[in-house]
């Protein structure tokens, strides 16, 4: 559901992800309403939101490479997740999906927050993954939006105290909210 820019940080329920918006959504403005630069990012603006936070680059060639990941990503995945391509670290069902969540962040461009809980098939099972994401769009040194920032919590199973940071809101709730950026600041 695409939902208007102001009202990103209210809907935000986690404290990492509100800051790490607030520090999106301010260099945003001081850039003047456009997307920001890799190269403006400040972590300590977001000291919250660091164990979860994650940096994705657009290859060349139409693939995504994470540049960075925080502990939350490694203690899922049980490995590092920097450098590594999307086709080495999500198996063939989910694959698709963040592909095209990443393409639509960086393309629309716009900003996305979900609150999900998929089955994620890991080799011979599959595992519940209740998580929180939010997703921001960020340029090159060129200009061109070729980056996404954000910070992924996967609840109950790497942060048991994240459902905390929901309070007052049921945990079953499902979002996929998208925020539109007009396509006039994005470049």
């Amino acid at each position: 559901m695409n939902r208007p820019l102001d009202t990103l940080l209210s809907d935000l329920r986690l404290p990492g992800h509100r800051a790490l918006a607030a520090h999106w959504l301010a260099l945003h403005d001081a850039a003047g309403r456009r997307i920001p630069a890799l190269s403006s990012i400040d972590p300590l603006q977001f000291a919250p939101a660091l164990k979860d936070a994650w940096i994705v680059d657009a290859e060349e060639d139409g693939r995504f490479r994470m540049r960075l990941g925080g502990e939350t990503l490694t203690d899922w995945y049980g490995f590092s997740t920097r450098g590594r391509l999307y086709e080495e670290m999500f198996g063939p069902a989910a694959l698709p999906l963040v592909t095209e969540q990443t393409r639509r962040v960086l393309q629309t461009p716009c900003i996305g927050y979900h609150r999900v809980h998929p089955e994620i098939a890991e080799r011979d099972h599959t595992v519940p993954a209740a998580f929180e994401r939010l997703a921001l769009p960020l340029t090159d040194a060129e200009g061109r939006i070729r980056h996404m920032i954000g910070a992924t919590r996967f609840i109950g199973r790497t942060d048991p105290d994240a459902a905390a940071g929901a309070a007052g809101s049921s945990d079953a709730e499902e979002v996929a909210f998208w925020y539109p950026l007009p396509a006039s600041i994005g470049a």
